[in-house]
């Protein structure tokens, strides 16, 4: 008897112990290993720089994206400004190379403009034959913009007239064109060539009694 009991209870341990070793299973048996507190710290440091960084970053970049632009805006006036200075610069050119040959034409004109009105008969086949190519000529000088220059009978203007004498007159008024000698041209605003004139300066009775009234004063 004393051996079964004892076998039973040596069984009765095994079975607790078996039973015990099933109920408690190495998974149960670990423990959460704790973080040491400085890696944590270190960790949320880590993470502080980098999103110091990263605004550092942006800040650069919106830096050189302005500065960029700020340089496409300088390129593009300076290139509308280059742009405009070529066109002027020809625009010029051009001008400047149909002055030249309008200059030289201009005494042409003036020939022709003497020869038909000298000419006795109008109606004469020569006179005719040189008032068409003179029309035809000063229509090649309007195409090119050249136009005269308005003289007689208007207010002397020393920009576009060129005063040759002036002279009393009773049928106009002073510093009023009363003659012209030689037309002028102009190309737009430029003058090619001013007017020669001759400019009143006002009726002779005026300037006779004004010298009798002032000689009579210096008697007086």
């Amino acid at each position: 008897m004393e051996k079964q009991v004892k076998k039973t209870n040596i069984e009765e341990k095994q079975e607790t112990g078996i039973a015990g070793e099933t109920a408690e299973k190495p998974e149960d048996r670990e423990e959460s290993v704790p973080i040491p507190e400085p890696l944590i710290q270190e960790d949320e440091g880590e993470a502080e720089d980098n999103g110091t960084d990263a605004s550092e970053a942006l800040a650069a970049l919106a830096t050189e994206l302005e500065e960029a632009r700020d340089q496409m805006l300088r390129l593009r006036a300076e290139f509308d400004n280059y742009r405009k200075r070529t066109a002027r610069e020809v625009e010029r050119v051009r001008k400047t190379a149909a002055e030249s040959l309008i200059r030289e034409l201009l005494p042409v004109v003036d020939n022709l403009e003497r020869a038909f009105d000298h000419a006795g008969d109008k109606s004469d086949g020569l006179a005719q034959g040189v008032e068409m190519v003179l029309k035809q000529l000063c229509g090649v000088l309007s195409a090119h913009g050249t136009e005269p220059i308005p003289a007689l009978g208007e207010v002397f203007d020393p920009n576009v007239h060129e005063a040759l004498s002036h002279l009393p007159s009773d049928e106009y008024a002073a510093d009023t064109v009363m003659q012209e000698y030689e037309r002028g041209y102009r190309m737009g605003d430029y003058v090619l060539r001013p007017a020669k004139v001759v400019v009143s300066s006002g009726p002779a009775v005026e300037k006779e009694e004004a010298g009798t009234d002032g000689g009579a004063e210096e008697d007086a």
